[in-house]
């Protein structure tokens, strides 16, 4: 089926290919990041942008065609990427999903050349996936929804989609033959700054009726946005709107194939509990974009999932990186790799909210497995880019709490329970320290985030 036939009804347009066959495929894609003024000929201090020679002291490192750790993307990054996702699986490709953040943060042109530049970014979509469907959503980088945006992604887009998409940047893709509803949040209503806005108030009424009715037409639902819910990202979701998105998924979470979100540029899951009981998981993909942060660089990622047509149920999913060391060193092209497969690299029988459970359960450090398992999940990670020696026991232990407690007090309690017991144990541990200097920055993240 073609972009072209979208203007055919509503039932039409999201009948995807192969809506009998068992298994399929679909991409998650995010944070491209993508500056229009990068150059390889850029400086690390301007943000891998061209130098004023006359300012310049000429002692800056060079910067590679593929991207640098310290810059947002280049042209030459996403293109390489496009080519790549063309490569594998194509006939077998649903659709895409594609999570936000496209202009790099520091691209401060004016409306105009922002919105070419997502034209762009739009333009290398469509021609990679010339016979896709592509559900983008949007990062707390991307422009509010206007109308300009919806004429951008109209193509991609049913009617019903748009109306809602163009007032509050969120919609609801139905499929009536596969049973499976793609439900595209804007979390950028989640954050404090907008929490109180007549637009998030519509769209929990529409969540919920969404929801609602999903449940009654038995249908089972993917969640799509930029920001996963929990404490340990700037950018997120307030307190209320974080209690409120868990309880919703809580409530429906027998319905919830599956929650899928990017923004904090590294592979990483989260767990939902309802008394203690797991009931959902969310699935964050690392960026497109390569990331350096205190804790460490990541490398480019894309991800390709194999699911169940019919009942959505996510099968696995097998993540590709590109070395961008190796990548820059190199005359060709760059050549993105398979990095591993979910359930065979974490022994995995299925994926599933107790099996991510039993997975994170397993992080937590005290056996010579537990470190090994850990040291594991930090290469997926930071996409294969050796970060290991920025991550002590205090690191580690925050990492399951981010992925266990997700609520904003609970979250708190569970790094604060870690310090009291390193404490009373001995202040001659090495983990205190660390550990209690995590507290400060986490309590200086939650307050001025």
């Amino acid at each position: 089926m073609k972009t072209a036939n979208l203007v055919l009804t509503f039932t039409c347009v999201v009948s995807f290919t192969g809506t009998h066959a068992k298994t399929g495929y679909f991409w998650h894609i995010t944070d491209f990041h993508y500056d229009p003024l990068y150059t390889s000929q850029g400086d690390t201090r301007r943000h891998c942008r061209r130098a004023d020679e006359r300012g310049s002291s000429g002692h800056h490192r060079a910067v590679g065609r593929y991207g640098d750790y310290s810059c947002d993307s280049s042209l030459d990054l996403i293109e390489s990427a496009a080519r790549y996702m063309r490569t594998r699986h194509s006939e077998n490709v649903e659709f895409v999903l594609w999570t936000g953040d496209i202009i790099a943060a520091r691209y401060n042109a004016n409306e105009d050349d922002r919105y070419q530049a997502i034209r762009n970014m739009t333009d290398l979509l469509s021609r990679t996936f010339s016979s896709h469907f592509v559900f983008p959503v949007l990062g707390h980088l991307d422009p509010a929804p206007s109308e300009s945006l919806t004429n951008l992604w109209m193509h991609w887009l049913p009617l019903e989609a748009l109306q809602t998409f163009k007032y509050g940047g969120y919609y609801t893709i139905e499929q009536k033959q596969s049973k499976l509803r793609i439900v595209a949040l804007n979390t950028n209503l989640f954050s404090m700054r907008e929490s109180n806005s007549p637009q998030t108030r519509s769209q929990w009424l529409w969540l919920n009726t969404t929801l609602d009715k999903a449940t009654e037409n038995k249908e089972m639902v993917y969640i799509v946005g930029h920001a996963a819910p929990g404490s340990d990202s700037r950018h997120g979701y307030d307190s209320a709107s974080n209690a409120n998105y868990l309880r919703t998924i809580r409530r429906h979470a027998r319905i919830i194939a599956g929650q899928f979100f990017g923004h904090l540029h590294a592979d990483t899951f989260r767990v939902i509990y309802d008394n203690d009981r797991p009931v959902s998981w969310a699935l964050l993909a690392p960026s497109v974009s390569p990331h350096r942060d205190p804790s460490g660089s990541s490398n480019p990622g894309l991800r390709l999932y194999k699911f169940d047509t019919n009942t959505g149920k996510v099968l696995d999913y097998t993540q590709y990186y590109l070395d961008l060391a190796t990548a820059n060193r190199n005359v060709g092209a760059a050549e993105w790799t398979a990095e591993y497969n979910l359930t065979q690299y974490y022994g995995l029988h299925e994926v599933s909210p107790i099996s991510l459970h039993n997975l994170a359960d397993k992080l937590r450090i005290g056996t010579p497995y537990e470190t090994t398992m850990f040291n594991k999940y930090l290469r997926a990670y930071n996409a294969r880019h050796d970060s290991s020696d920025a991550c002590d026991g205090a690191c580690a232990h925050q990492h399951f709490c981010a992925i266990t407690c997700l609520e904003h007090l609970a979250y708190r309690q569970c790094v604060e329970a870690a310090a009291s017991a390193l404490a009373a144990a001995g202040k001659s541990s090495p983990l205190v320290a660390p550990l209690m200097n995590t507290l400060v920055i986490l309590f200086i993240v939650v307050m001025f985030v």
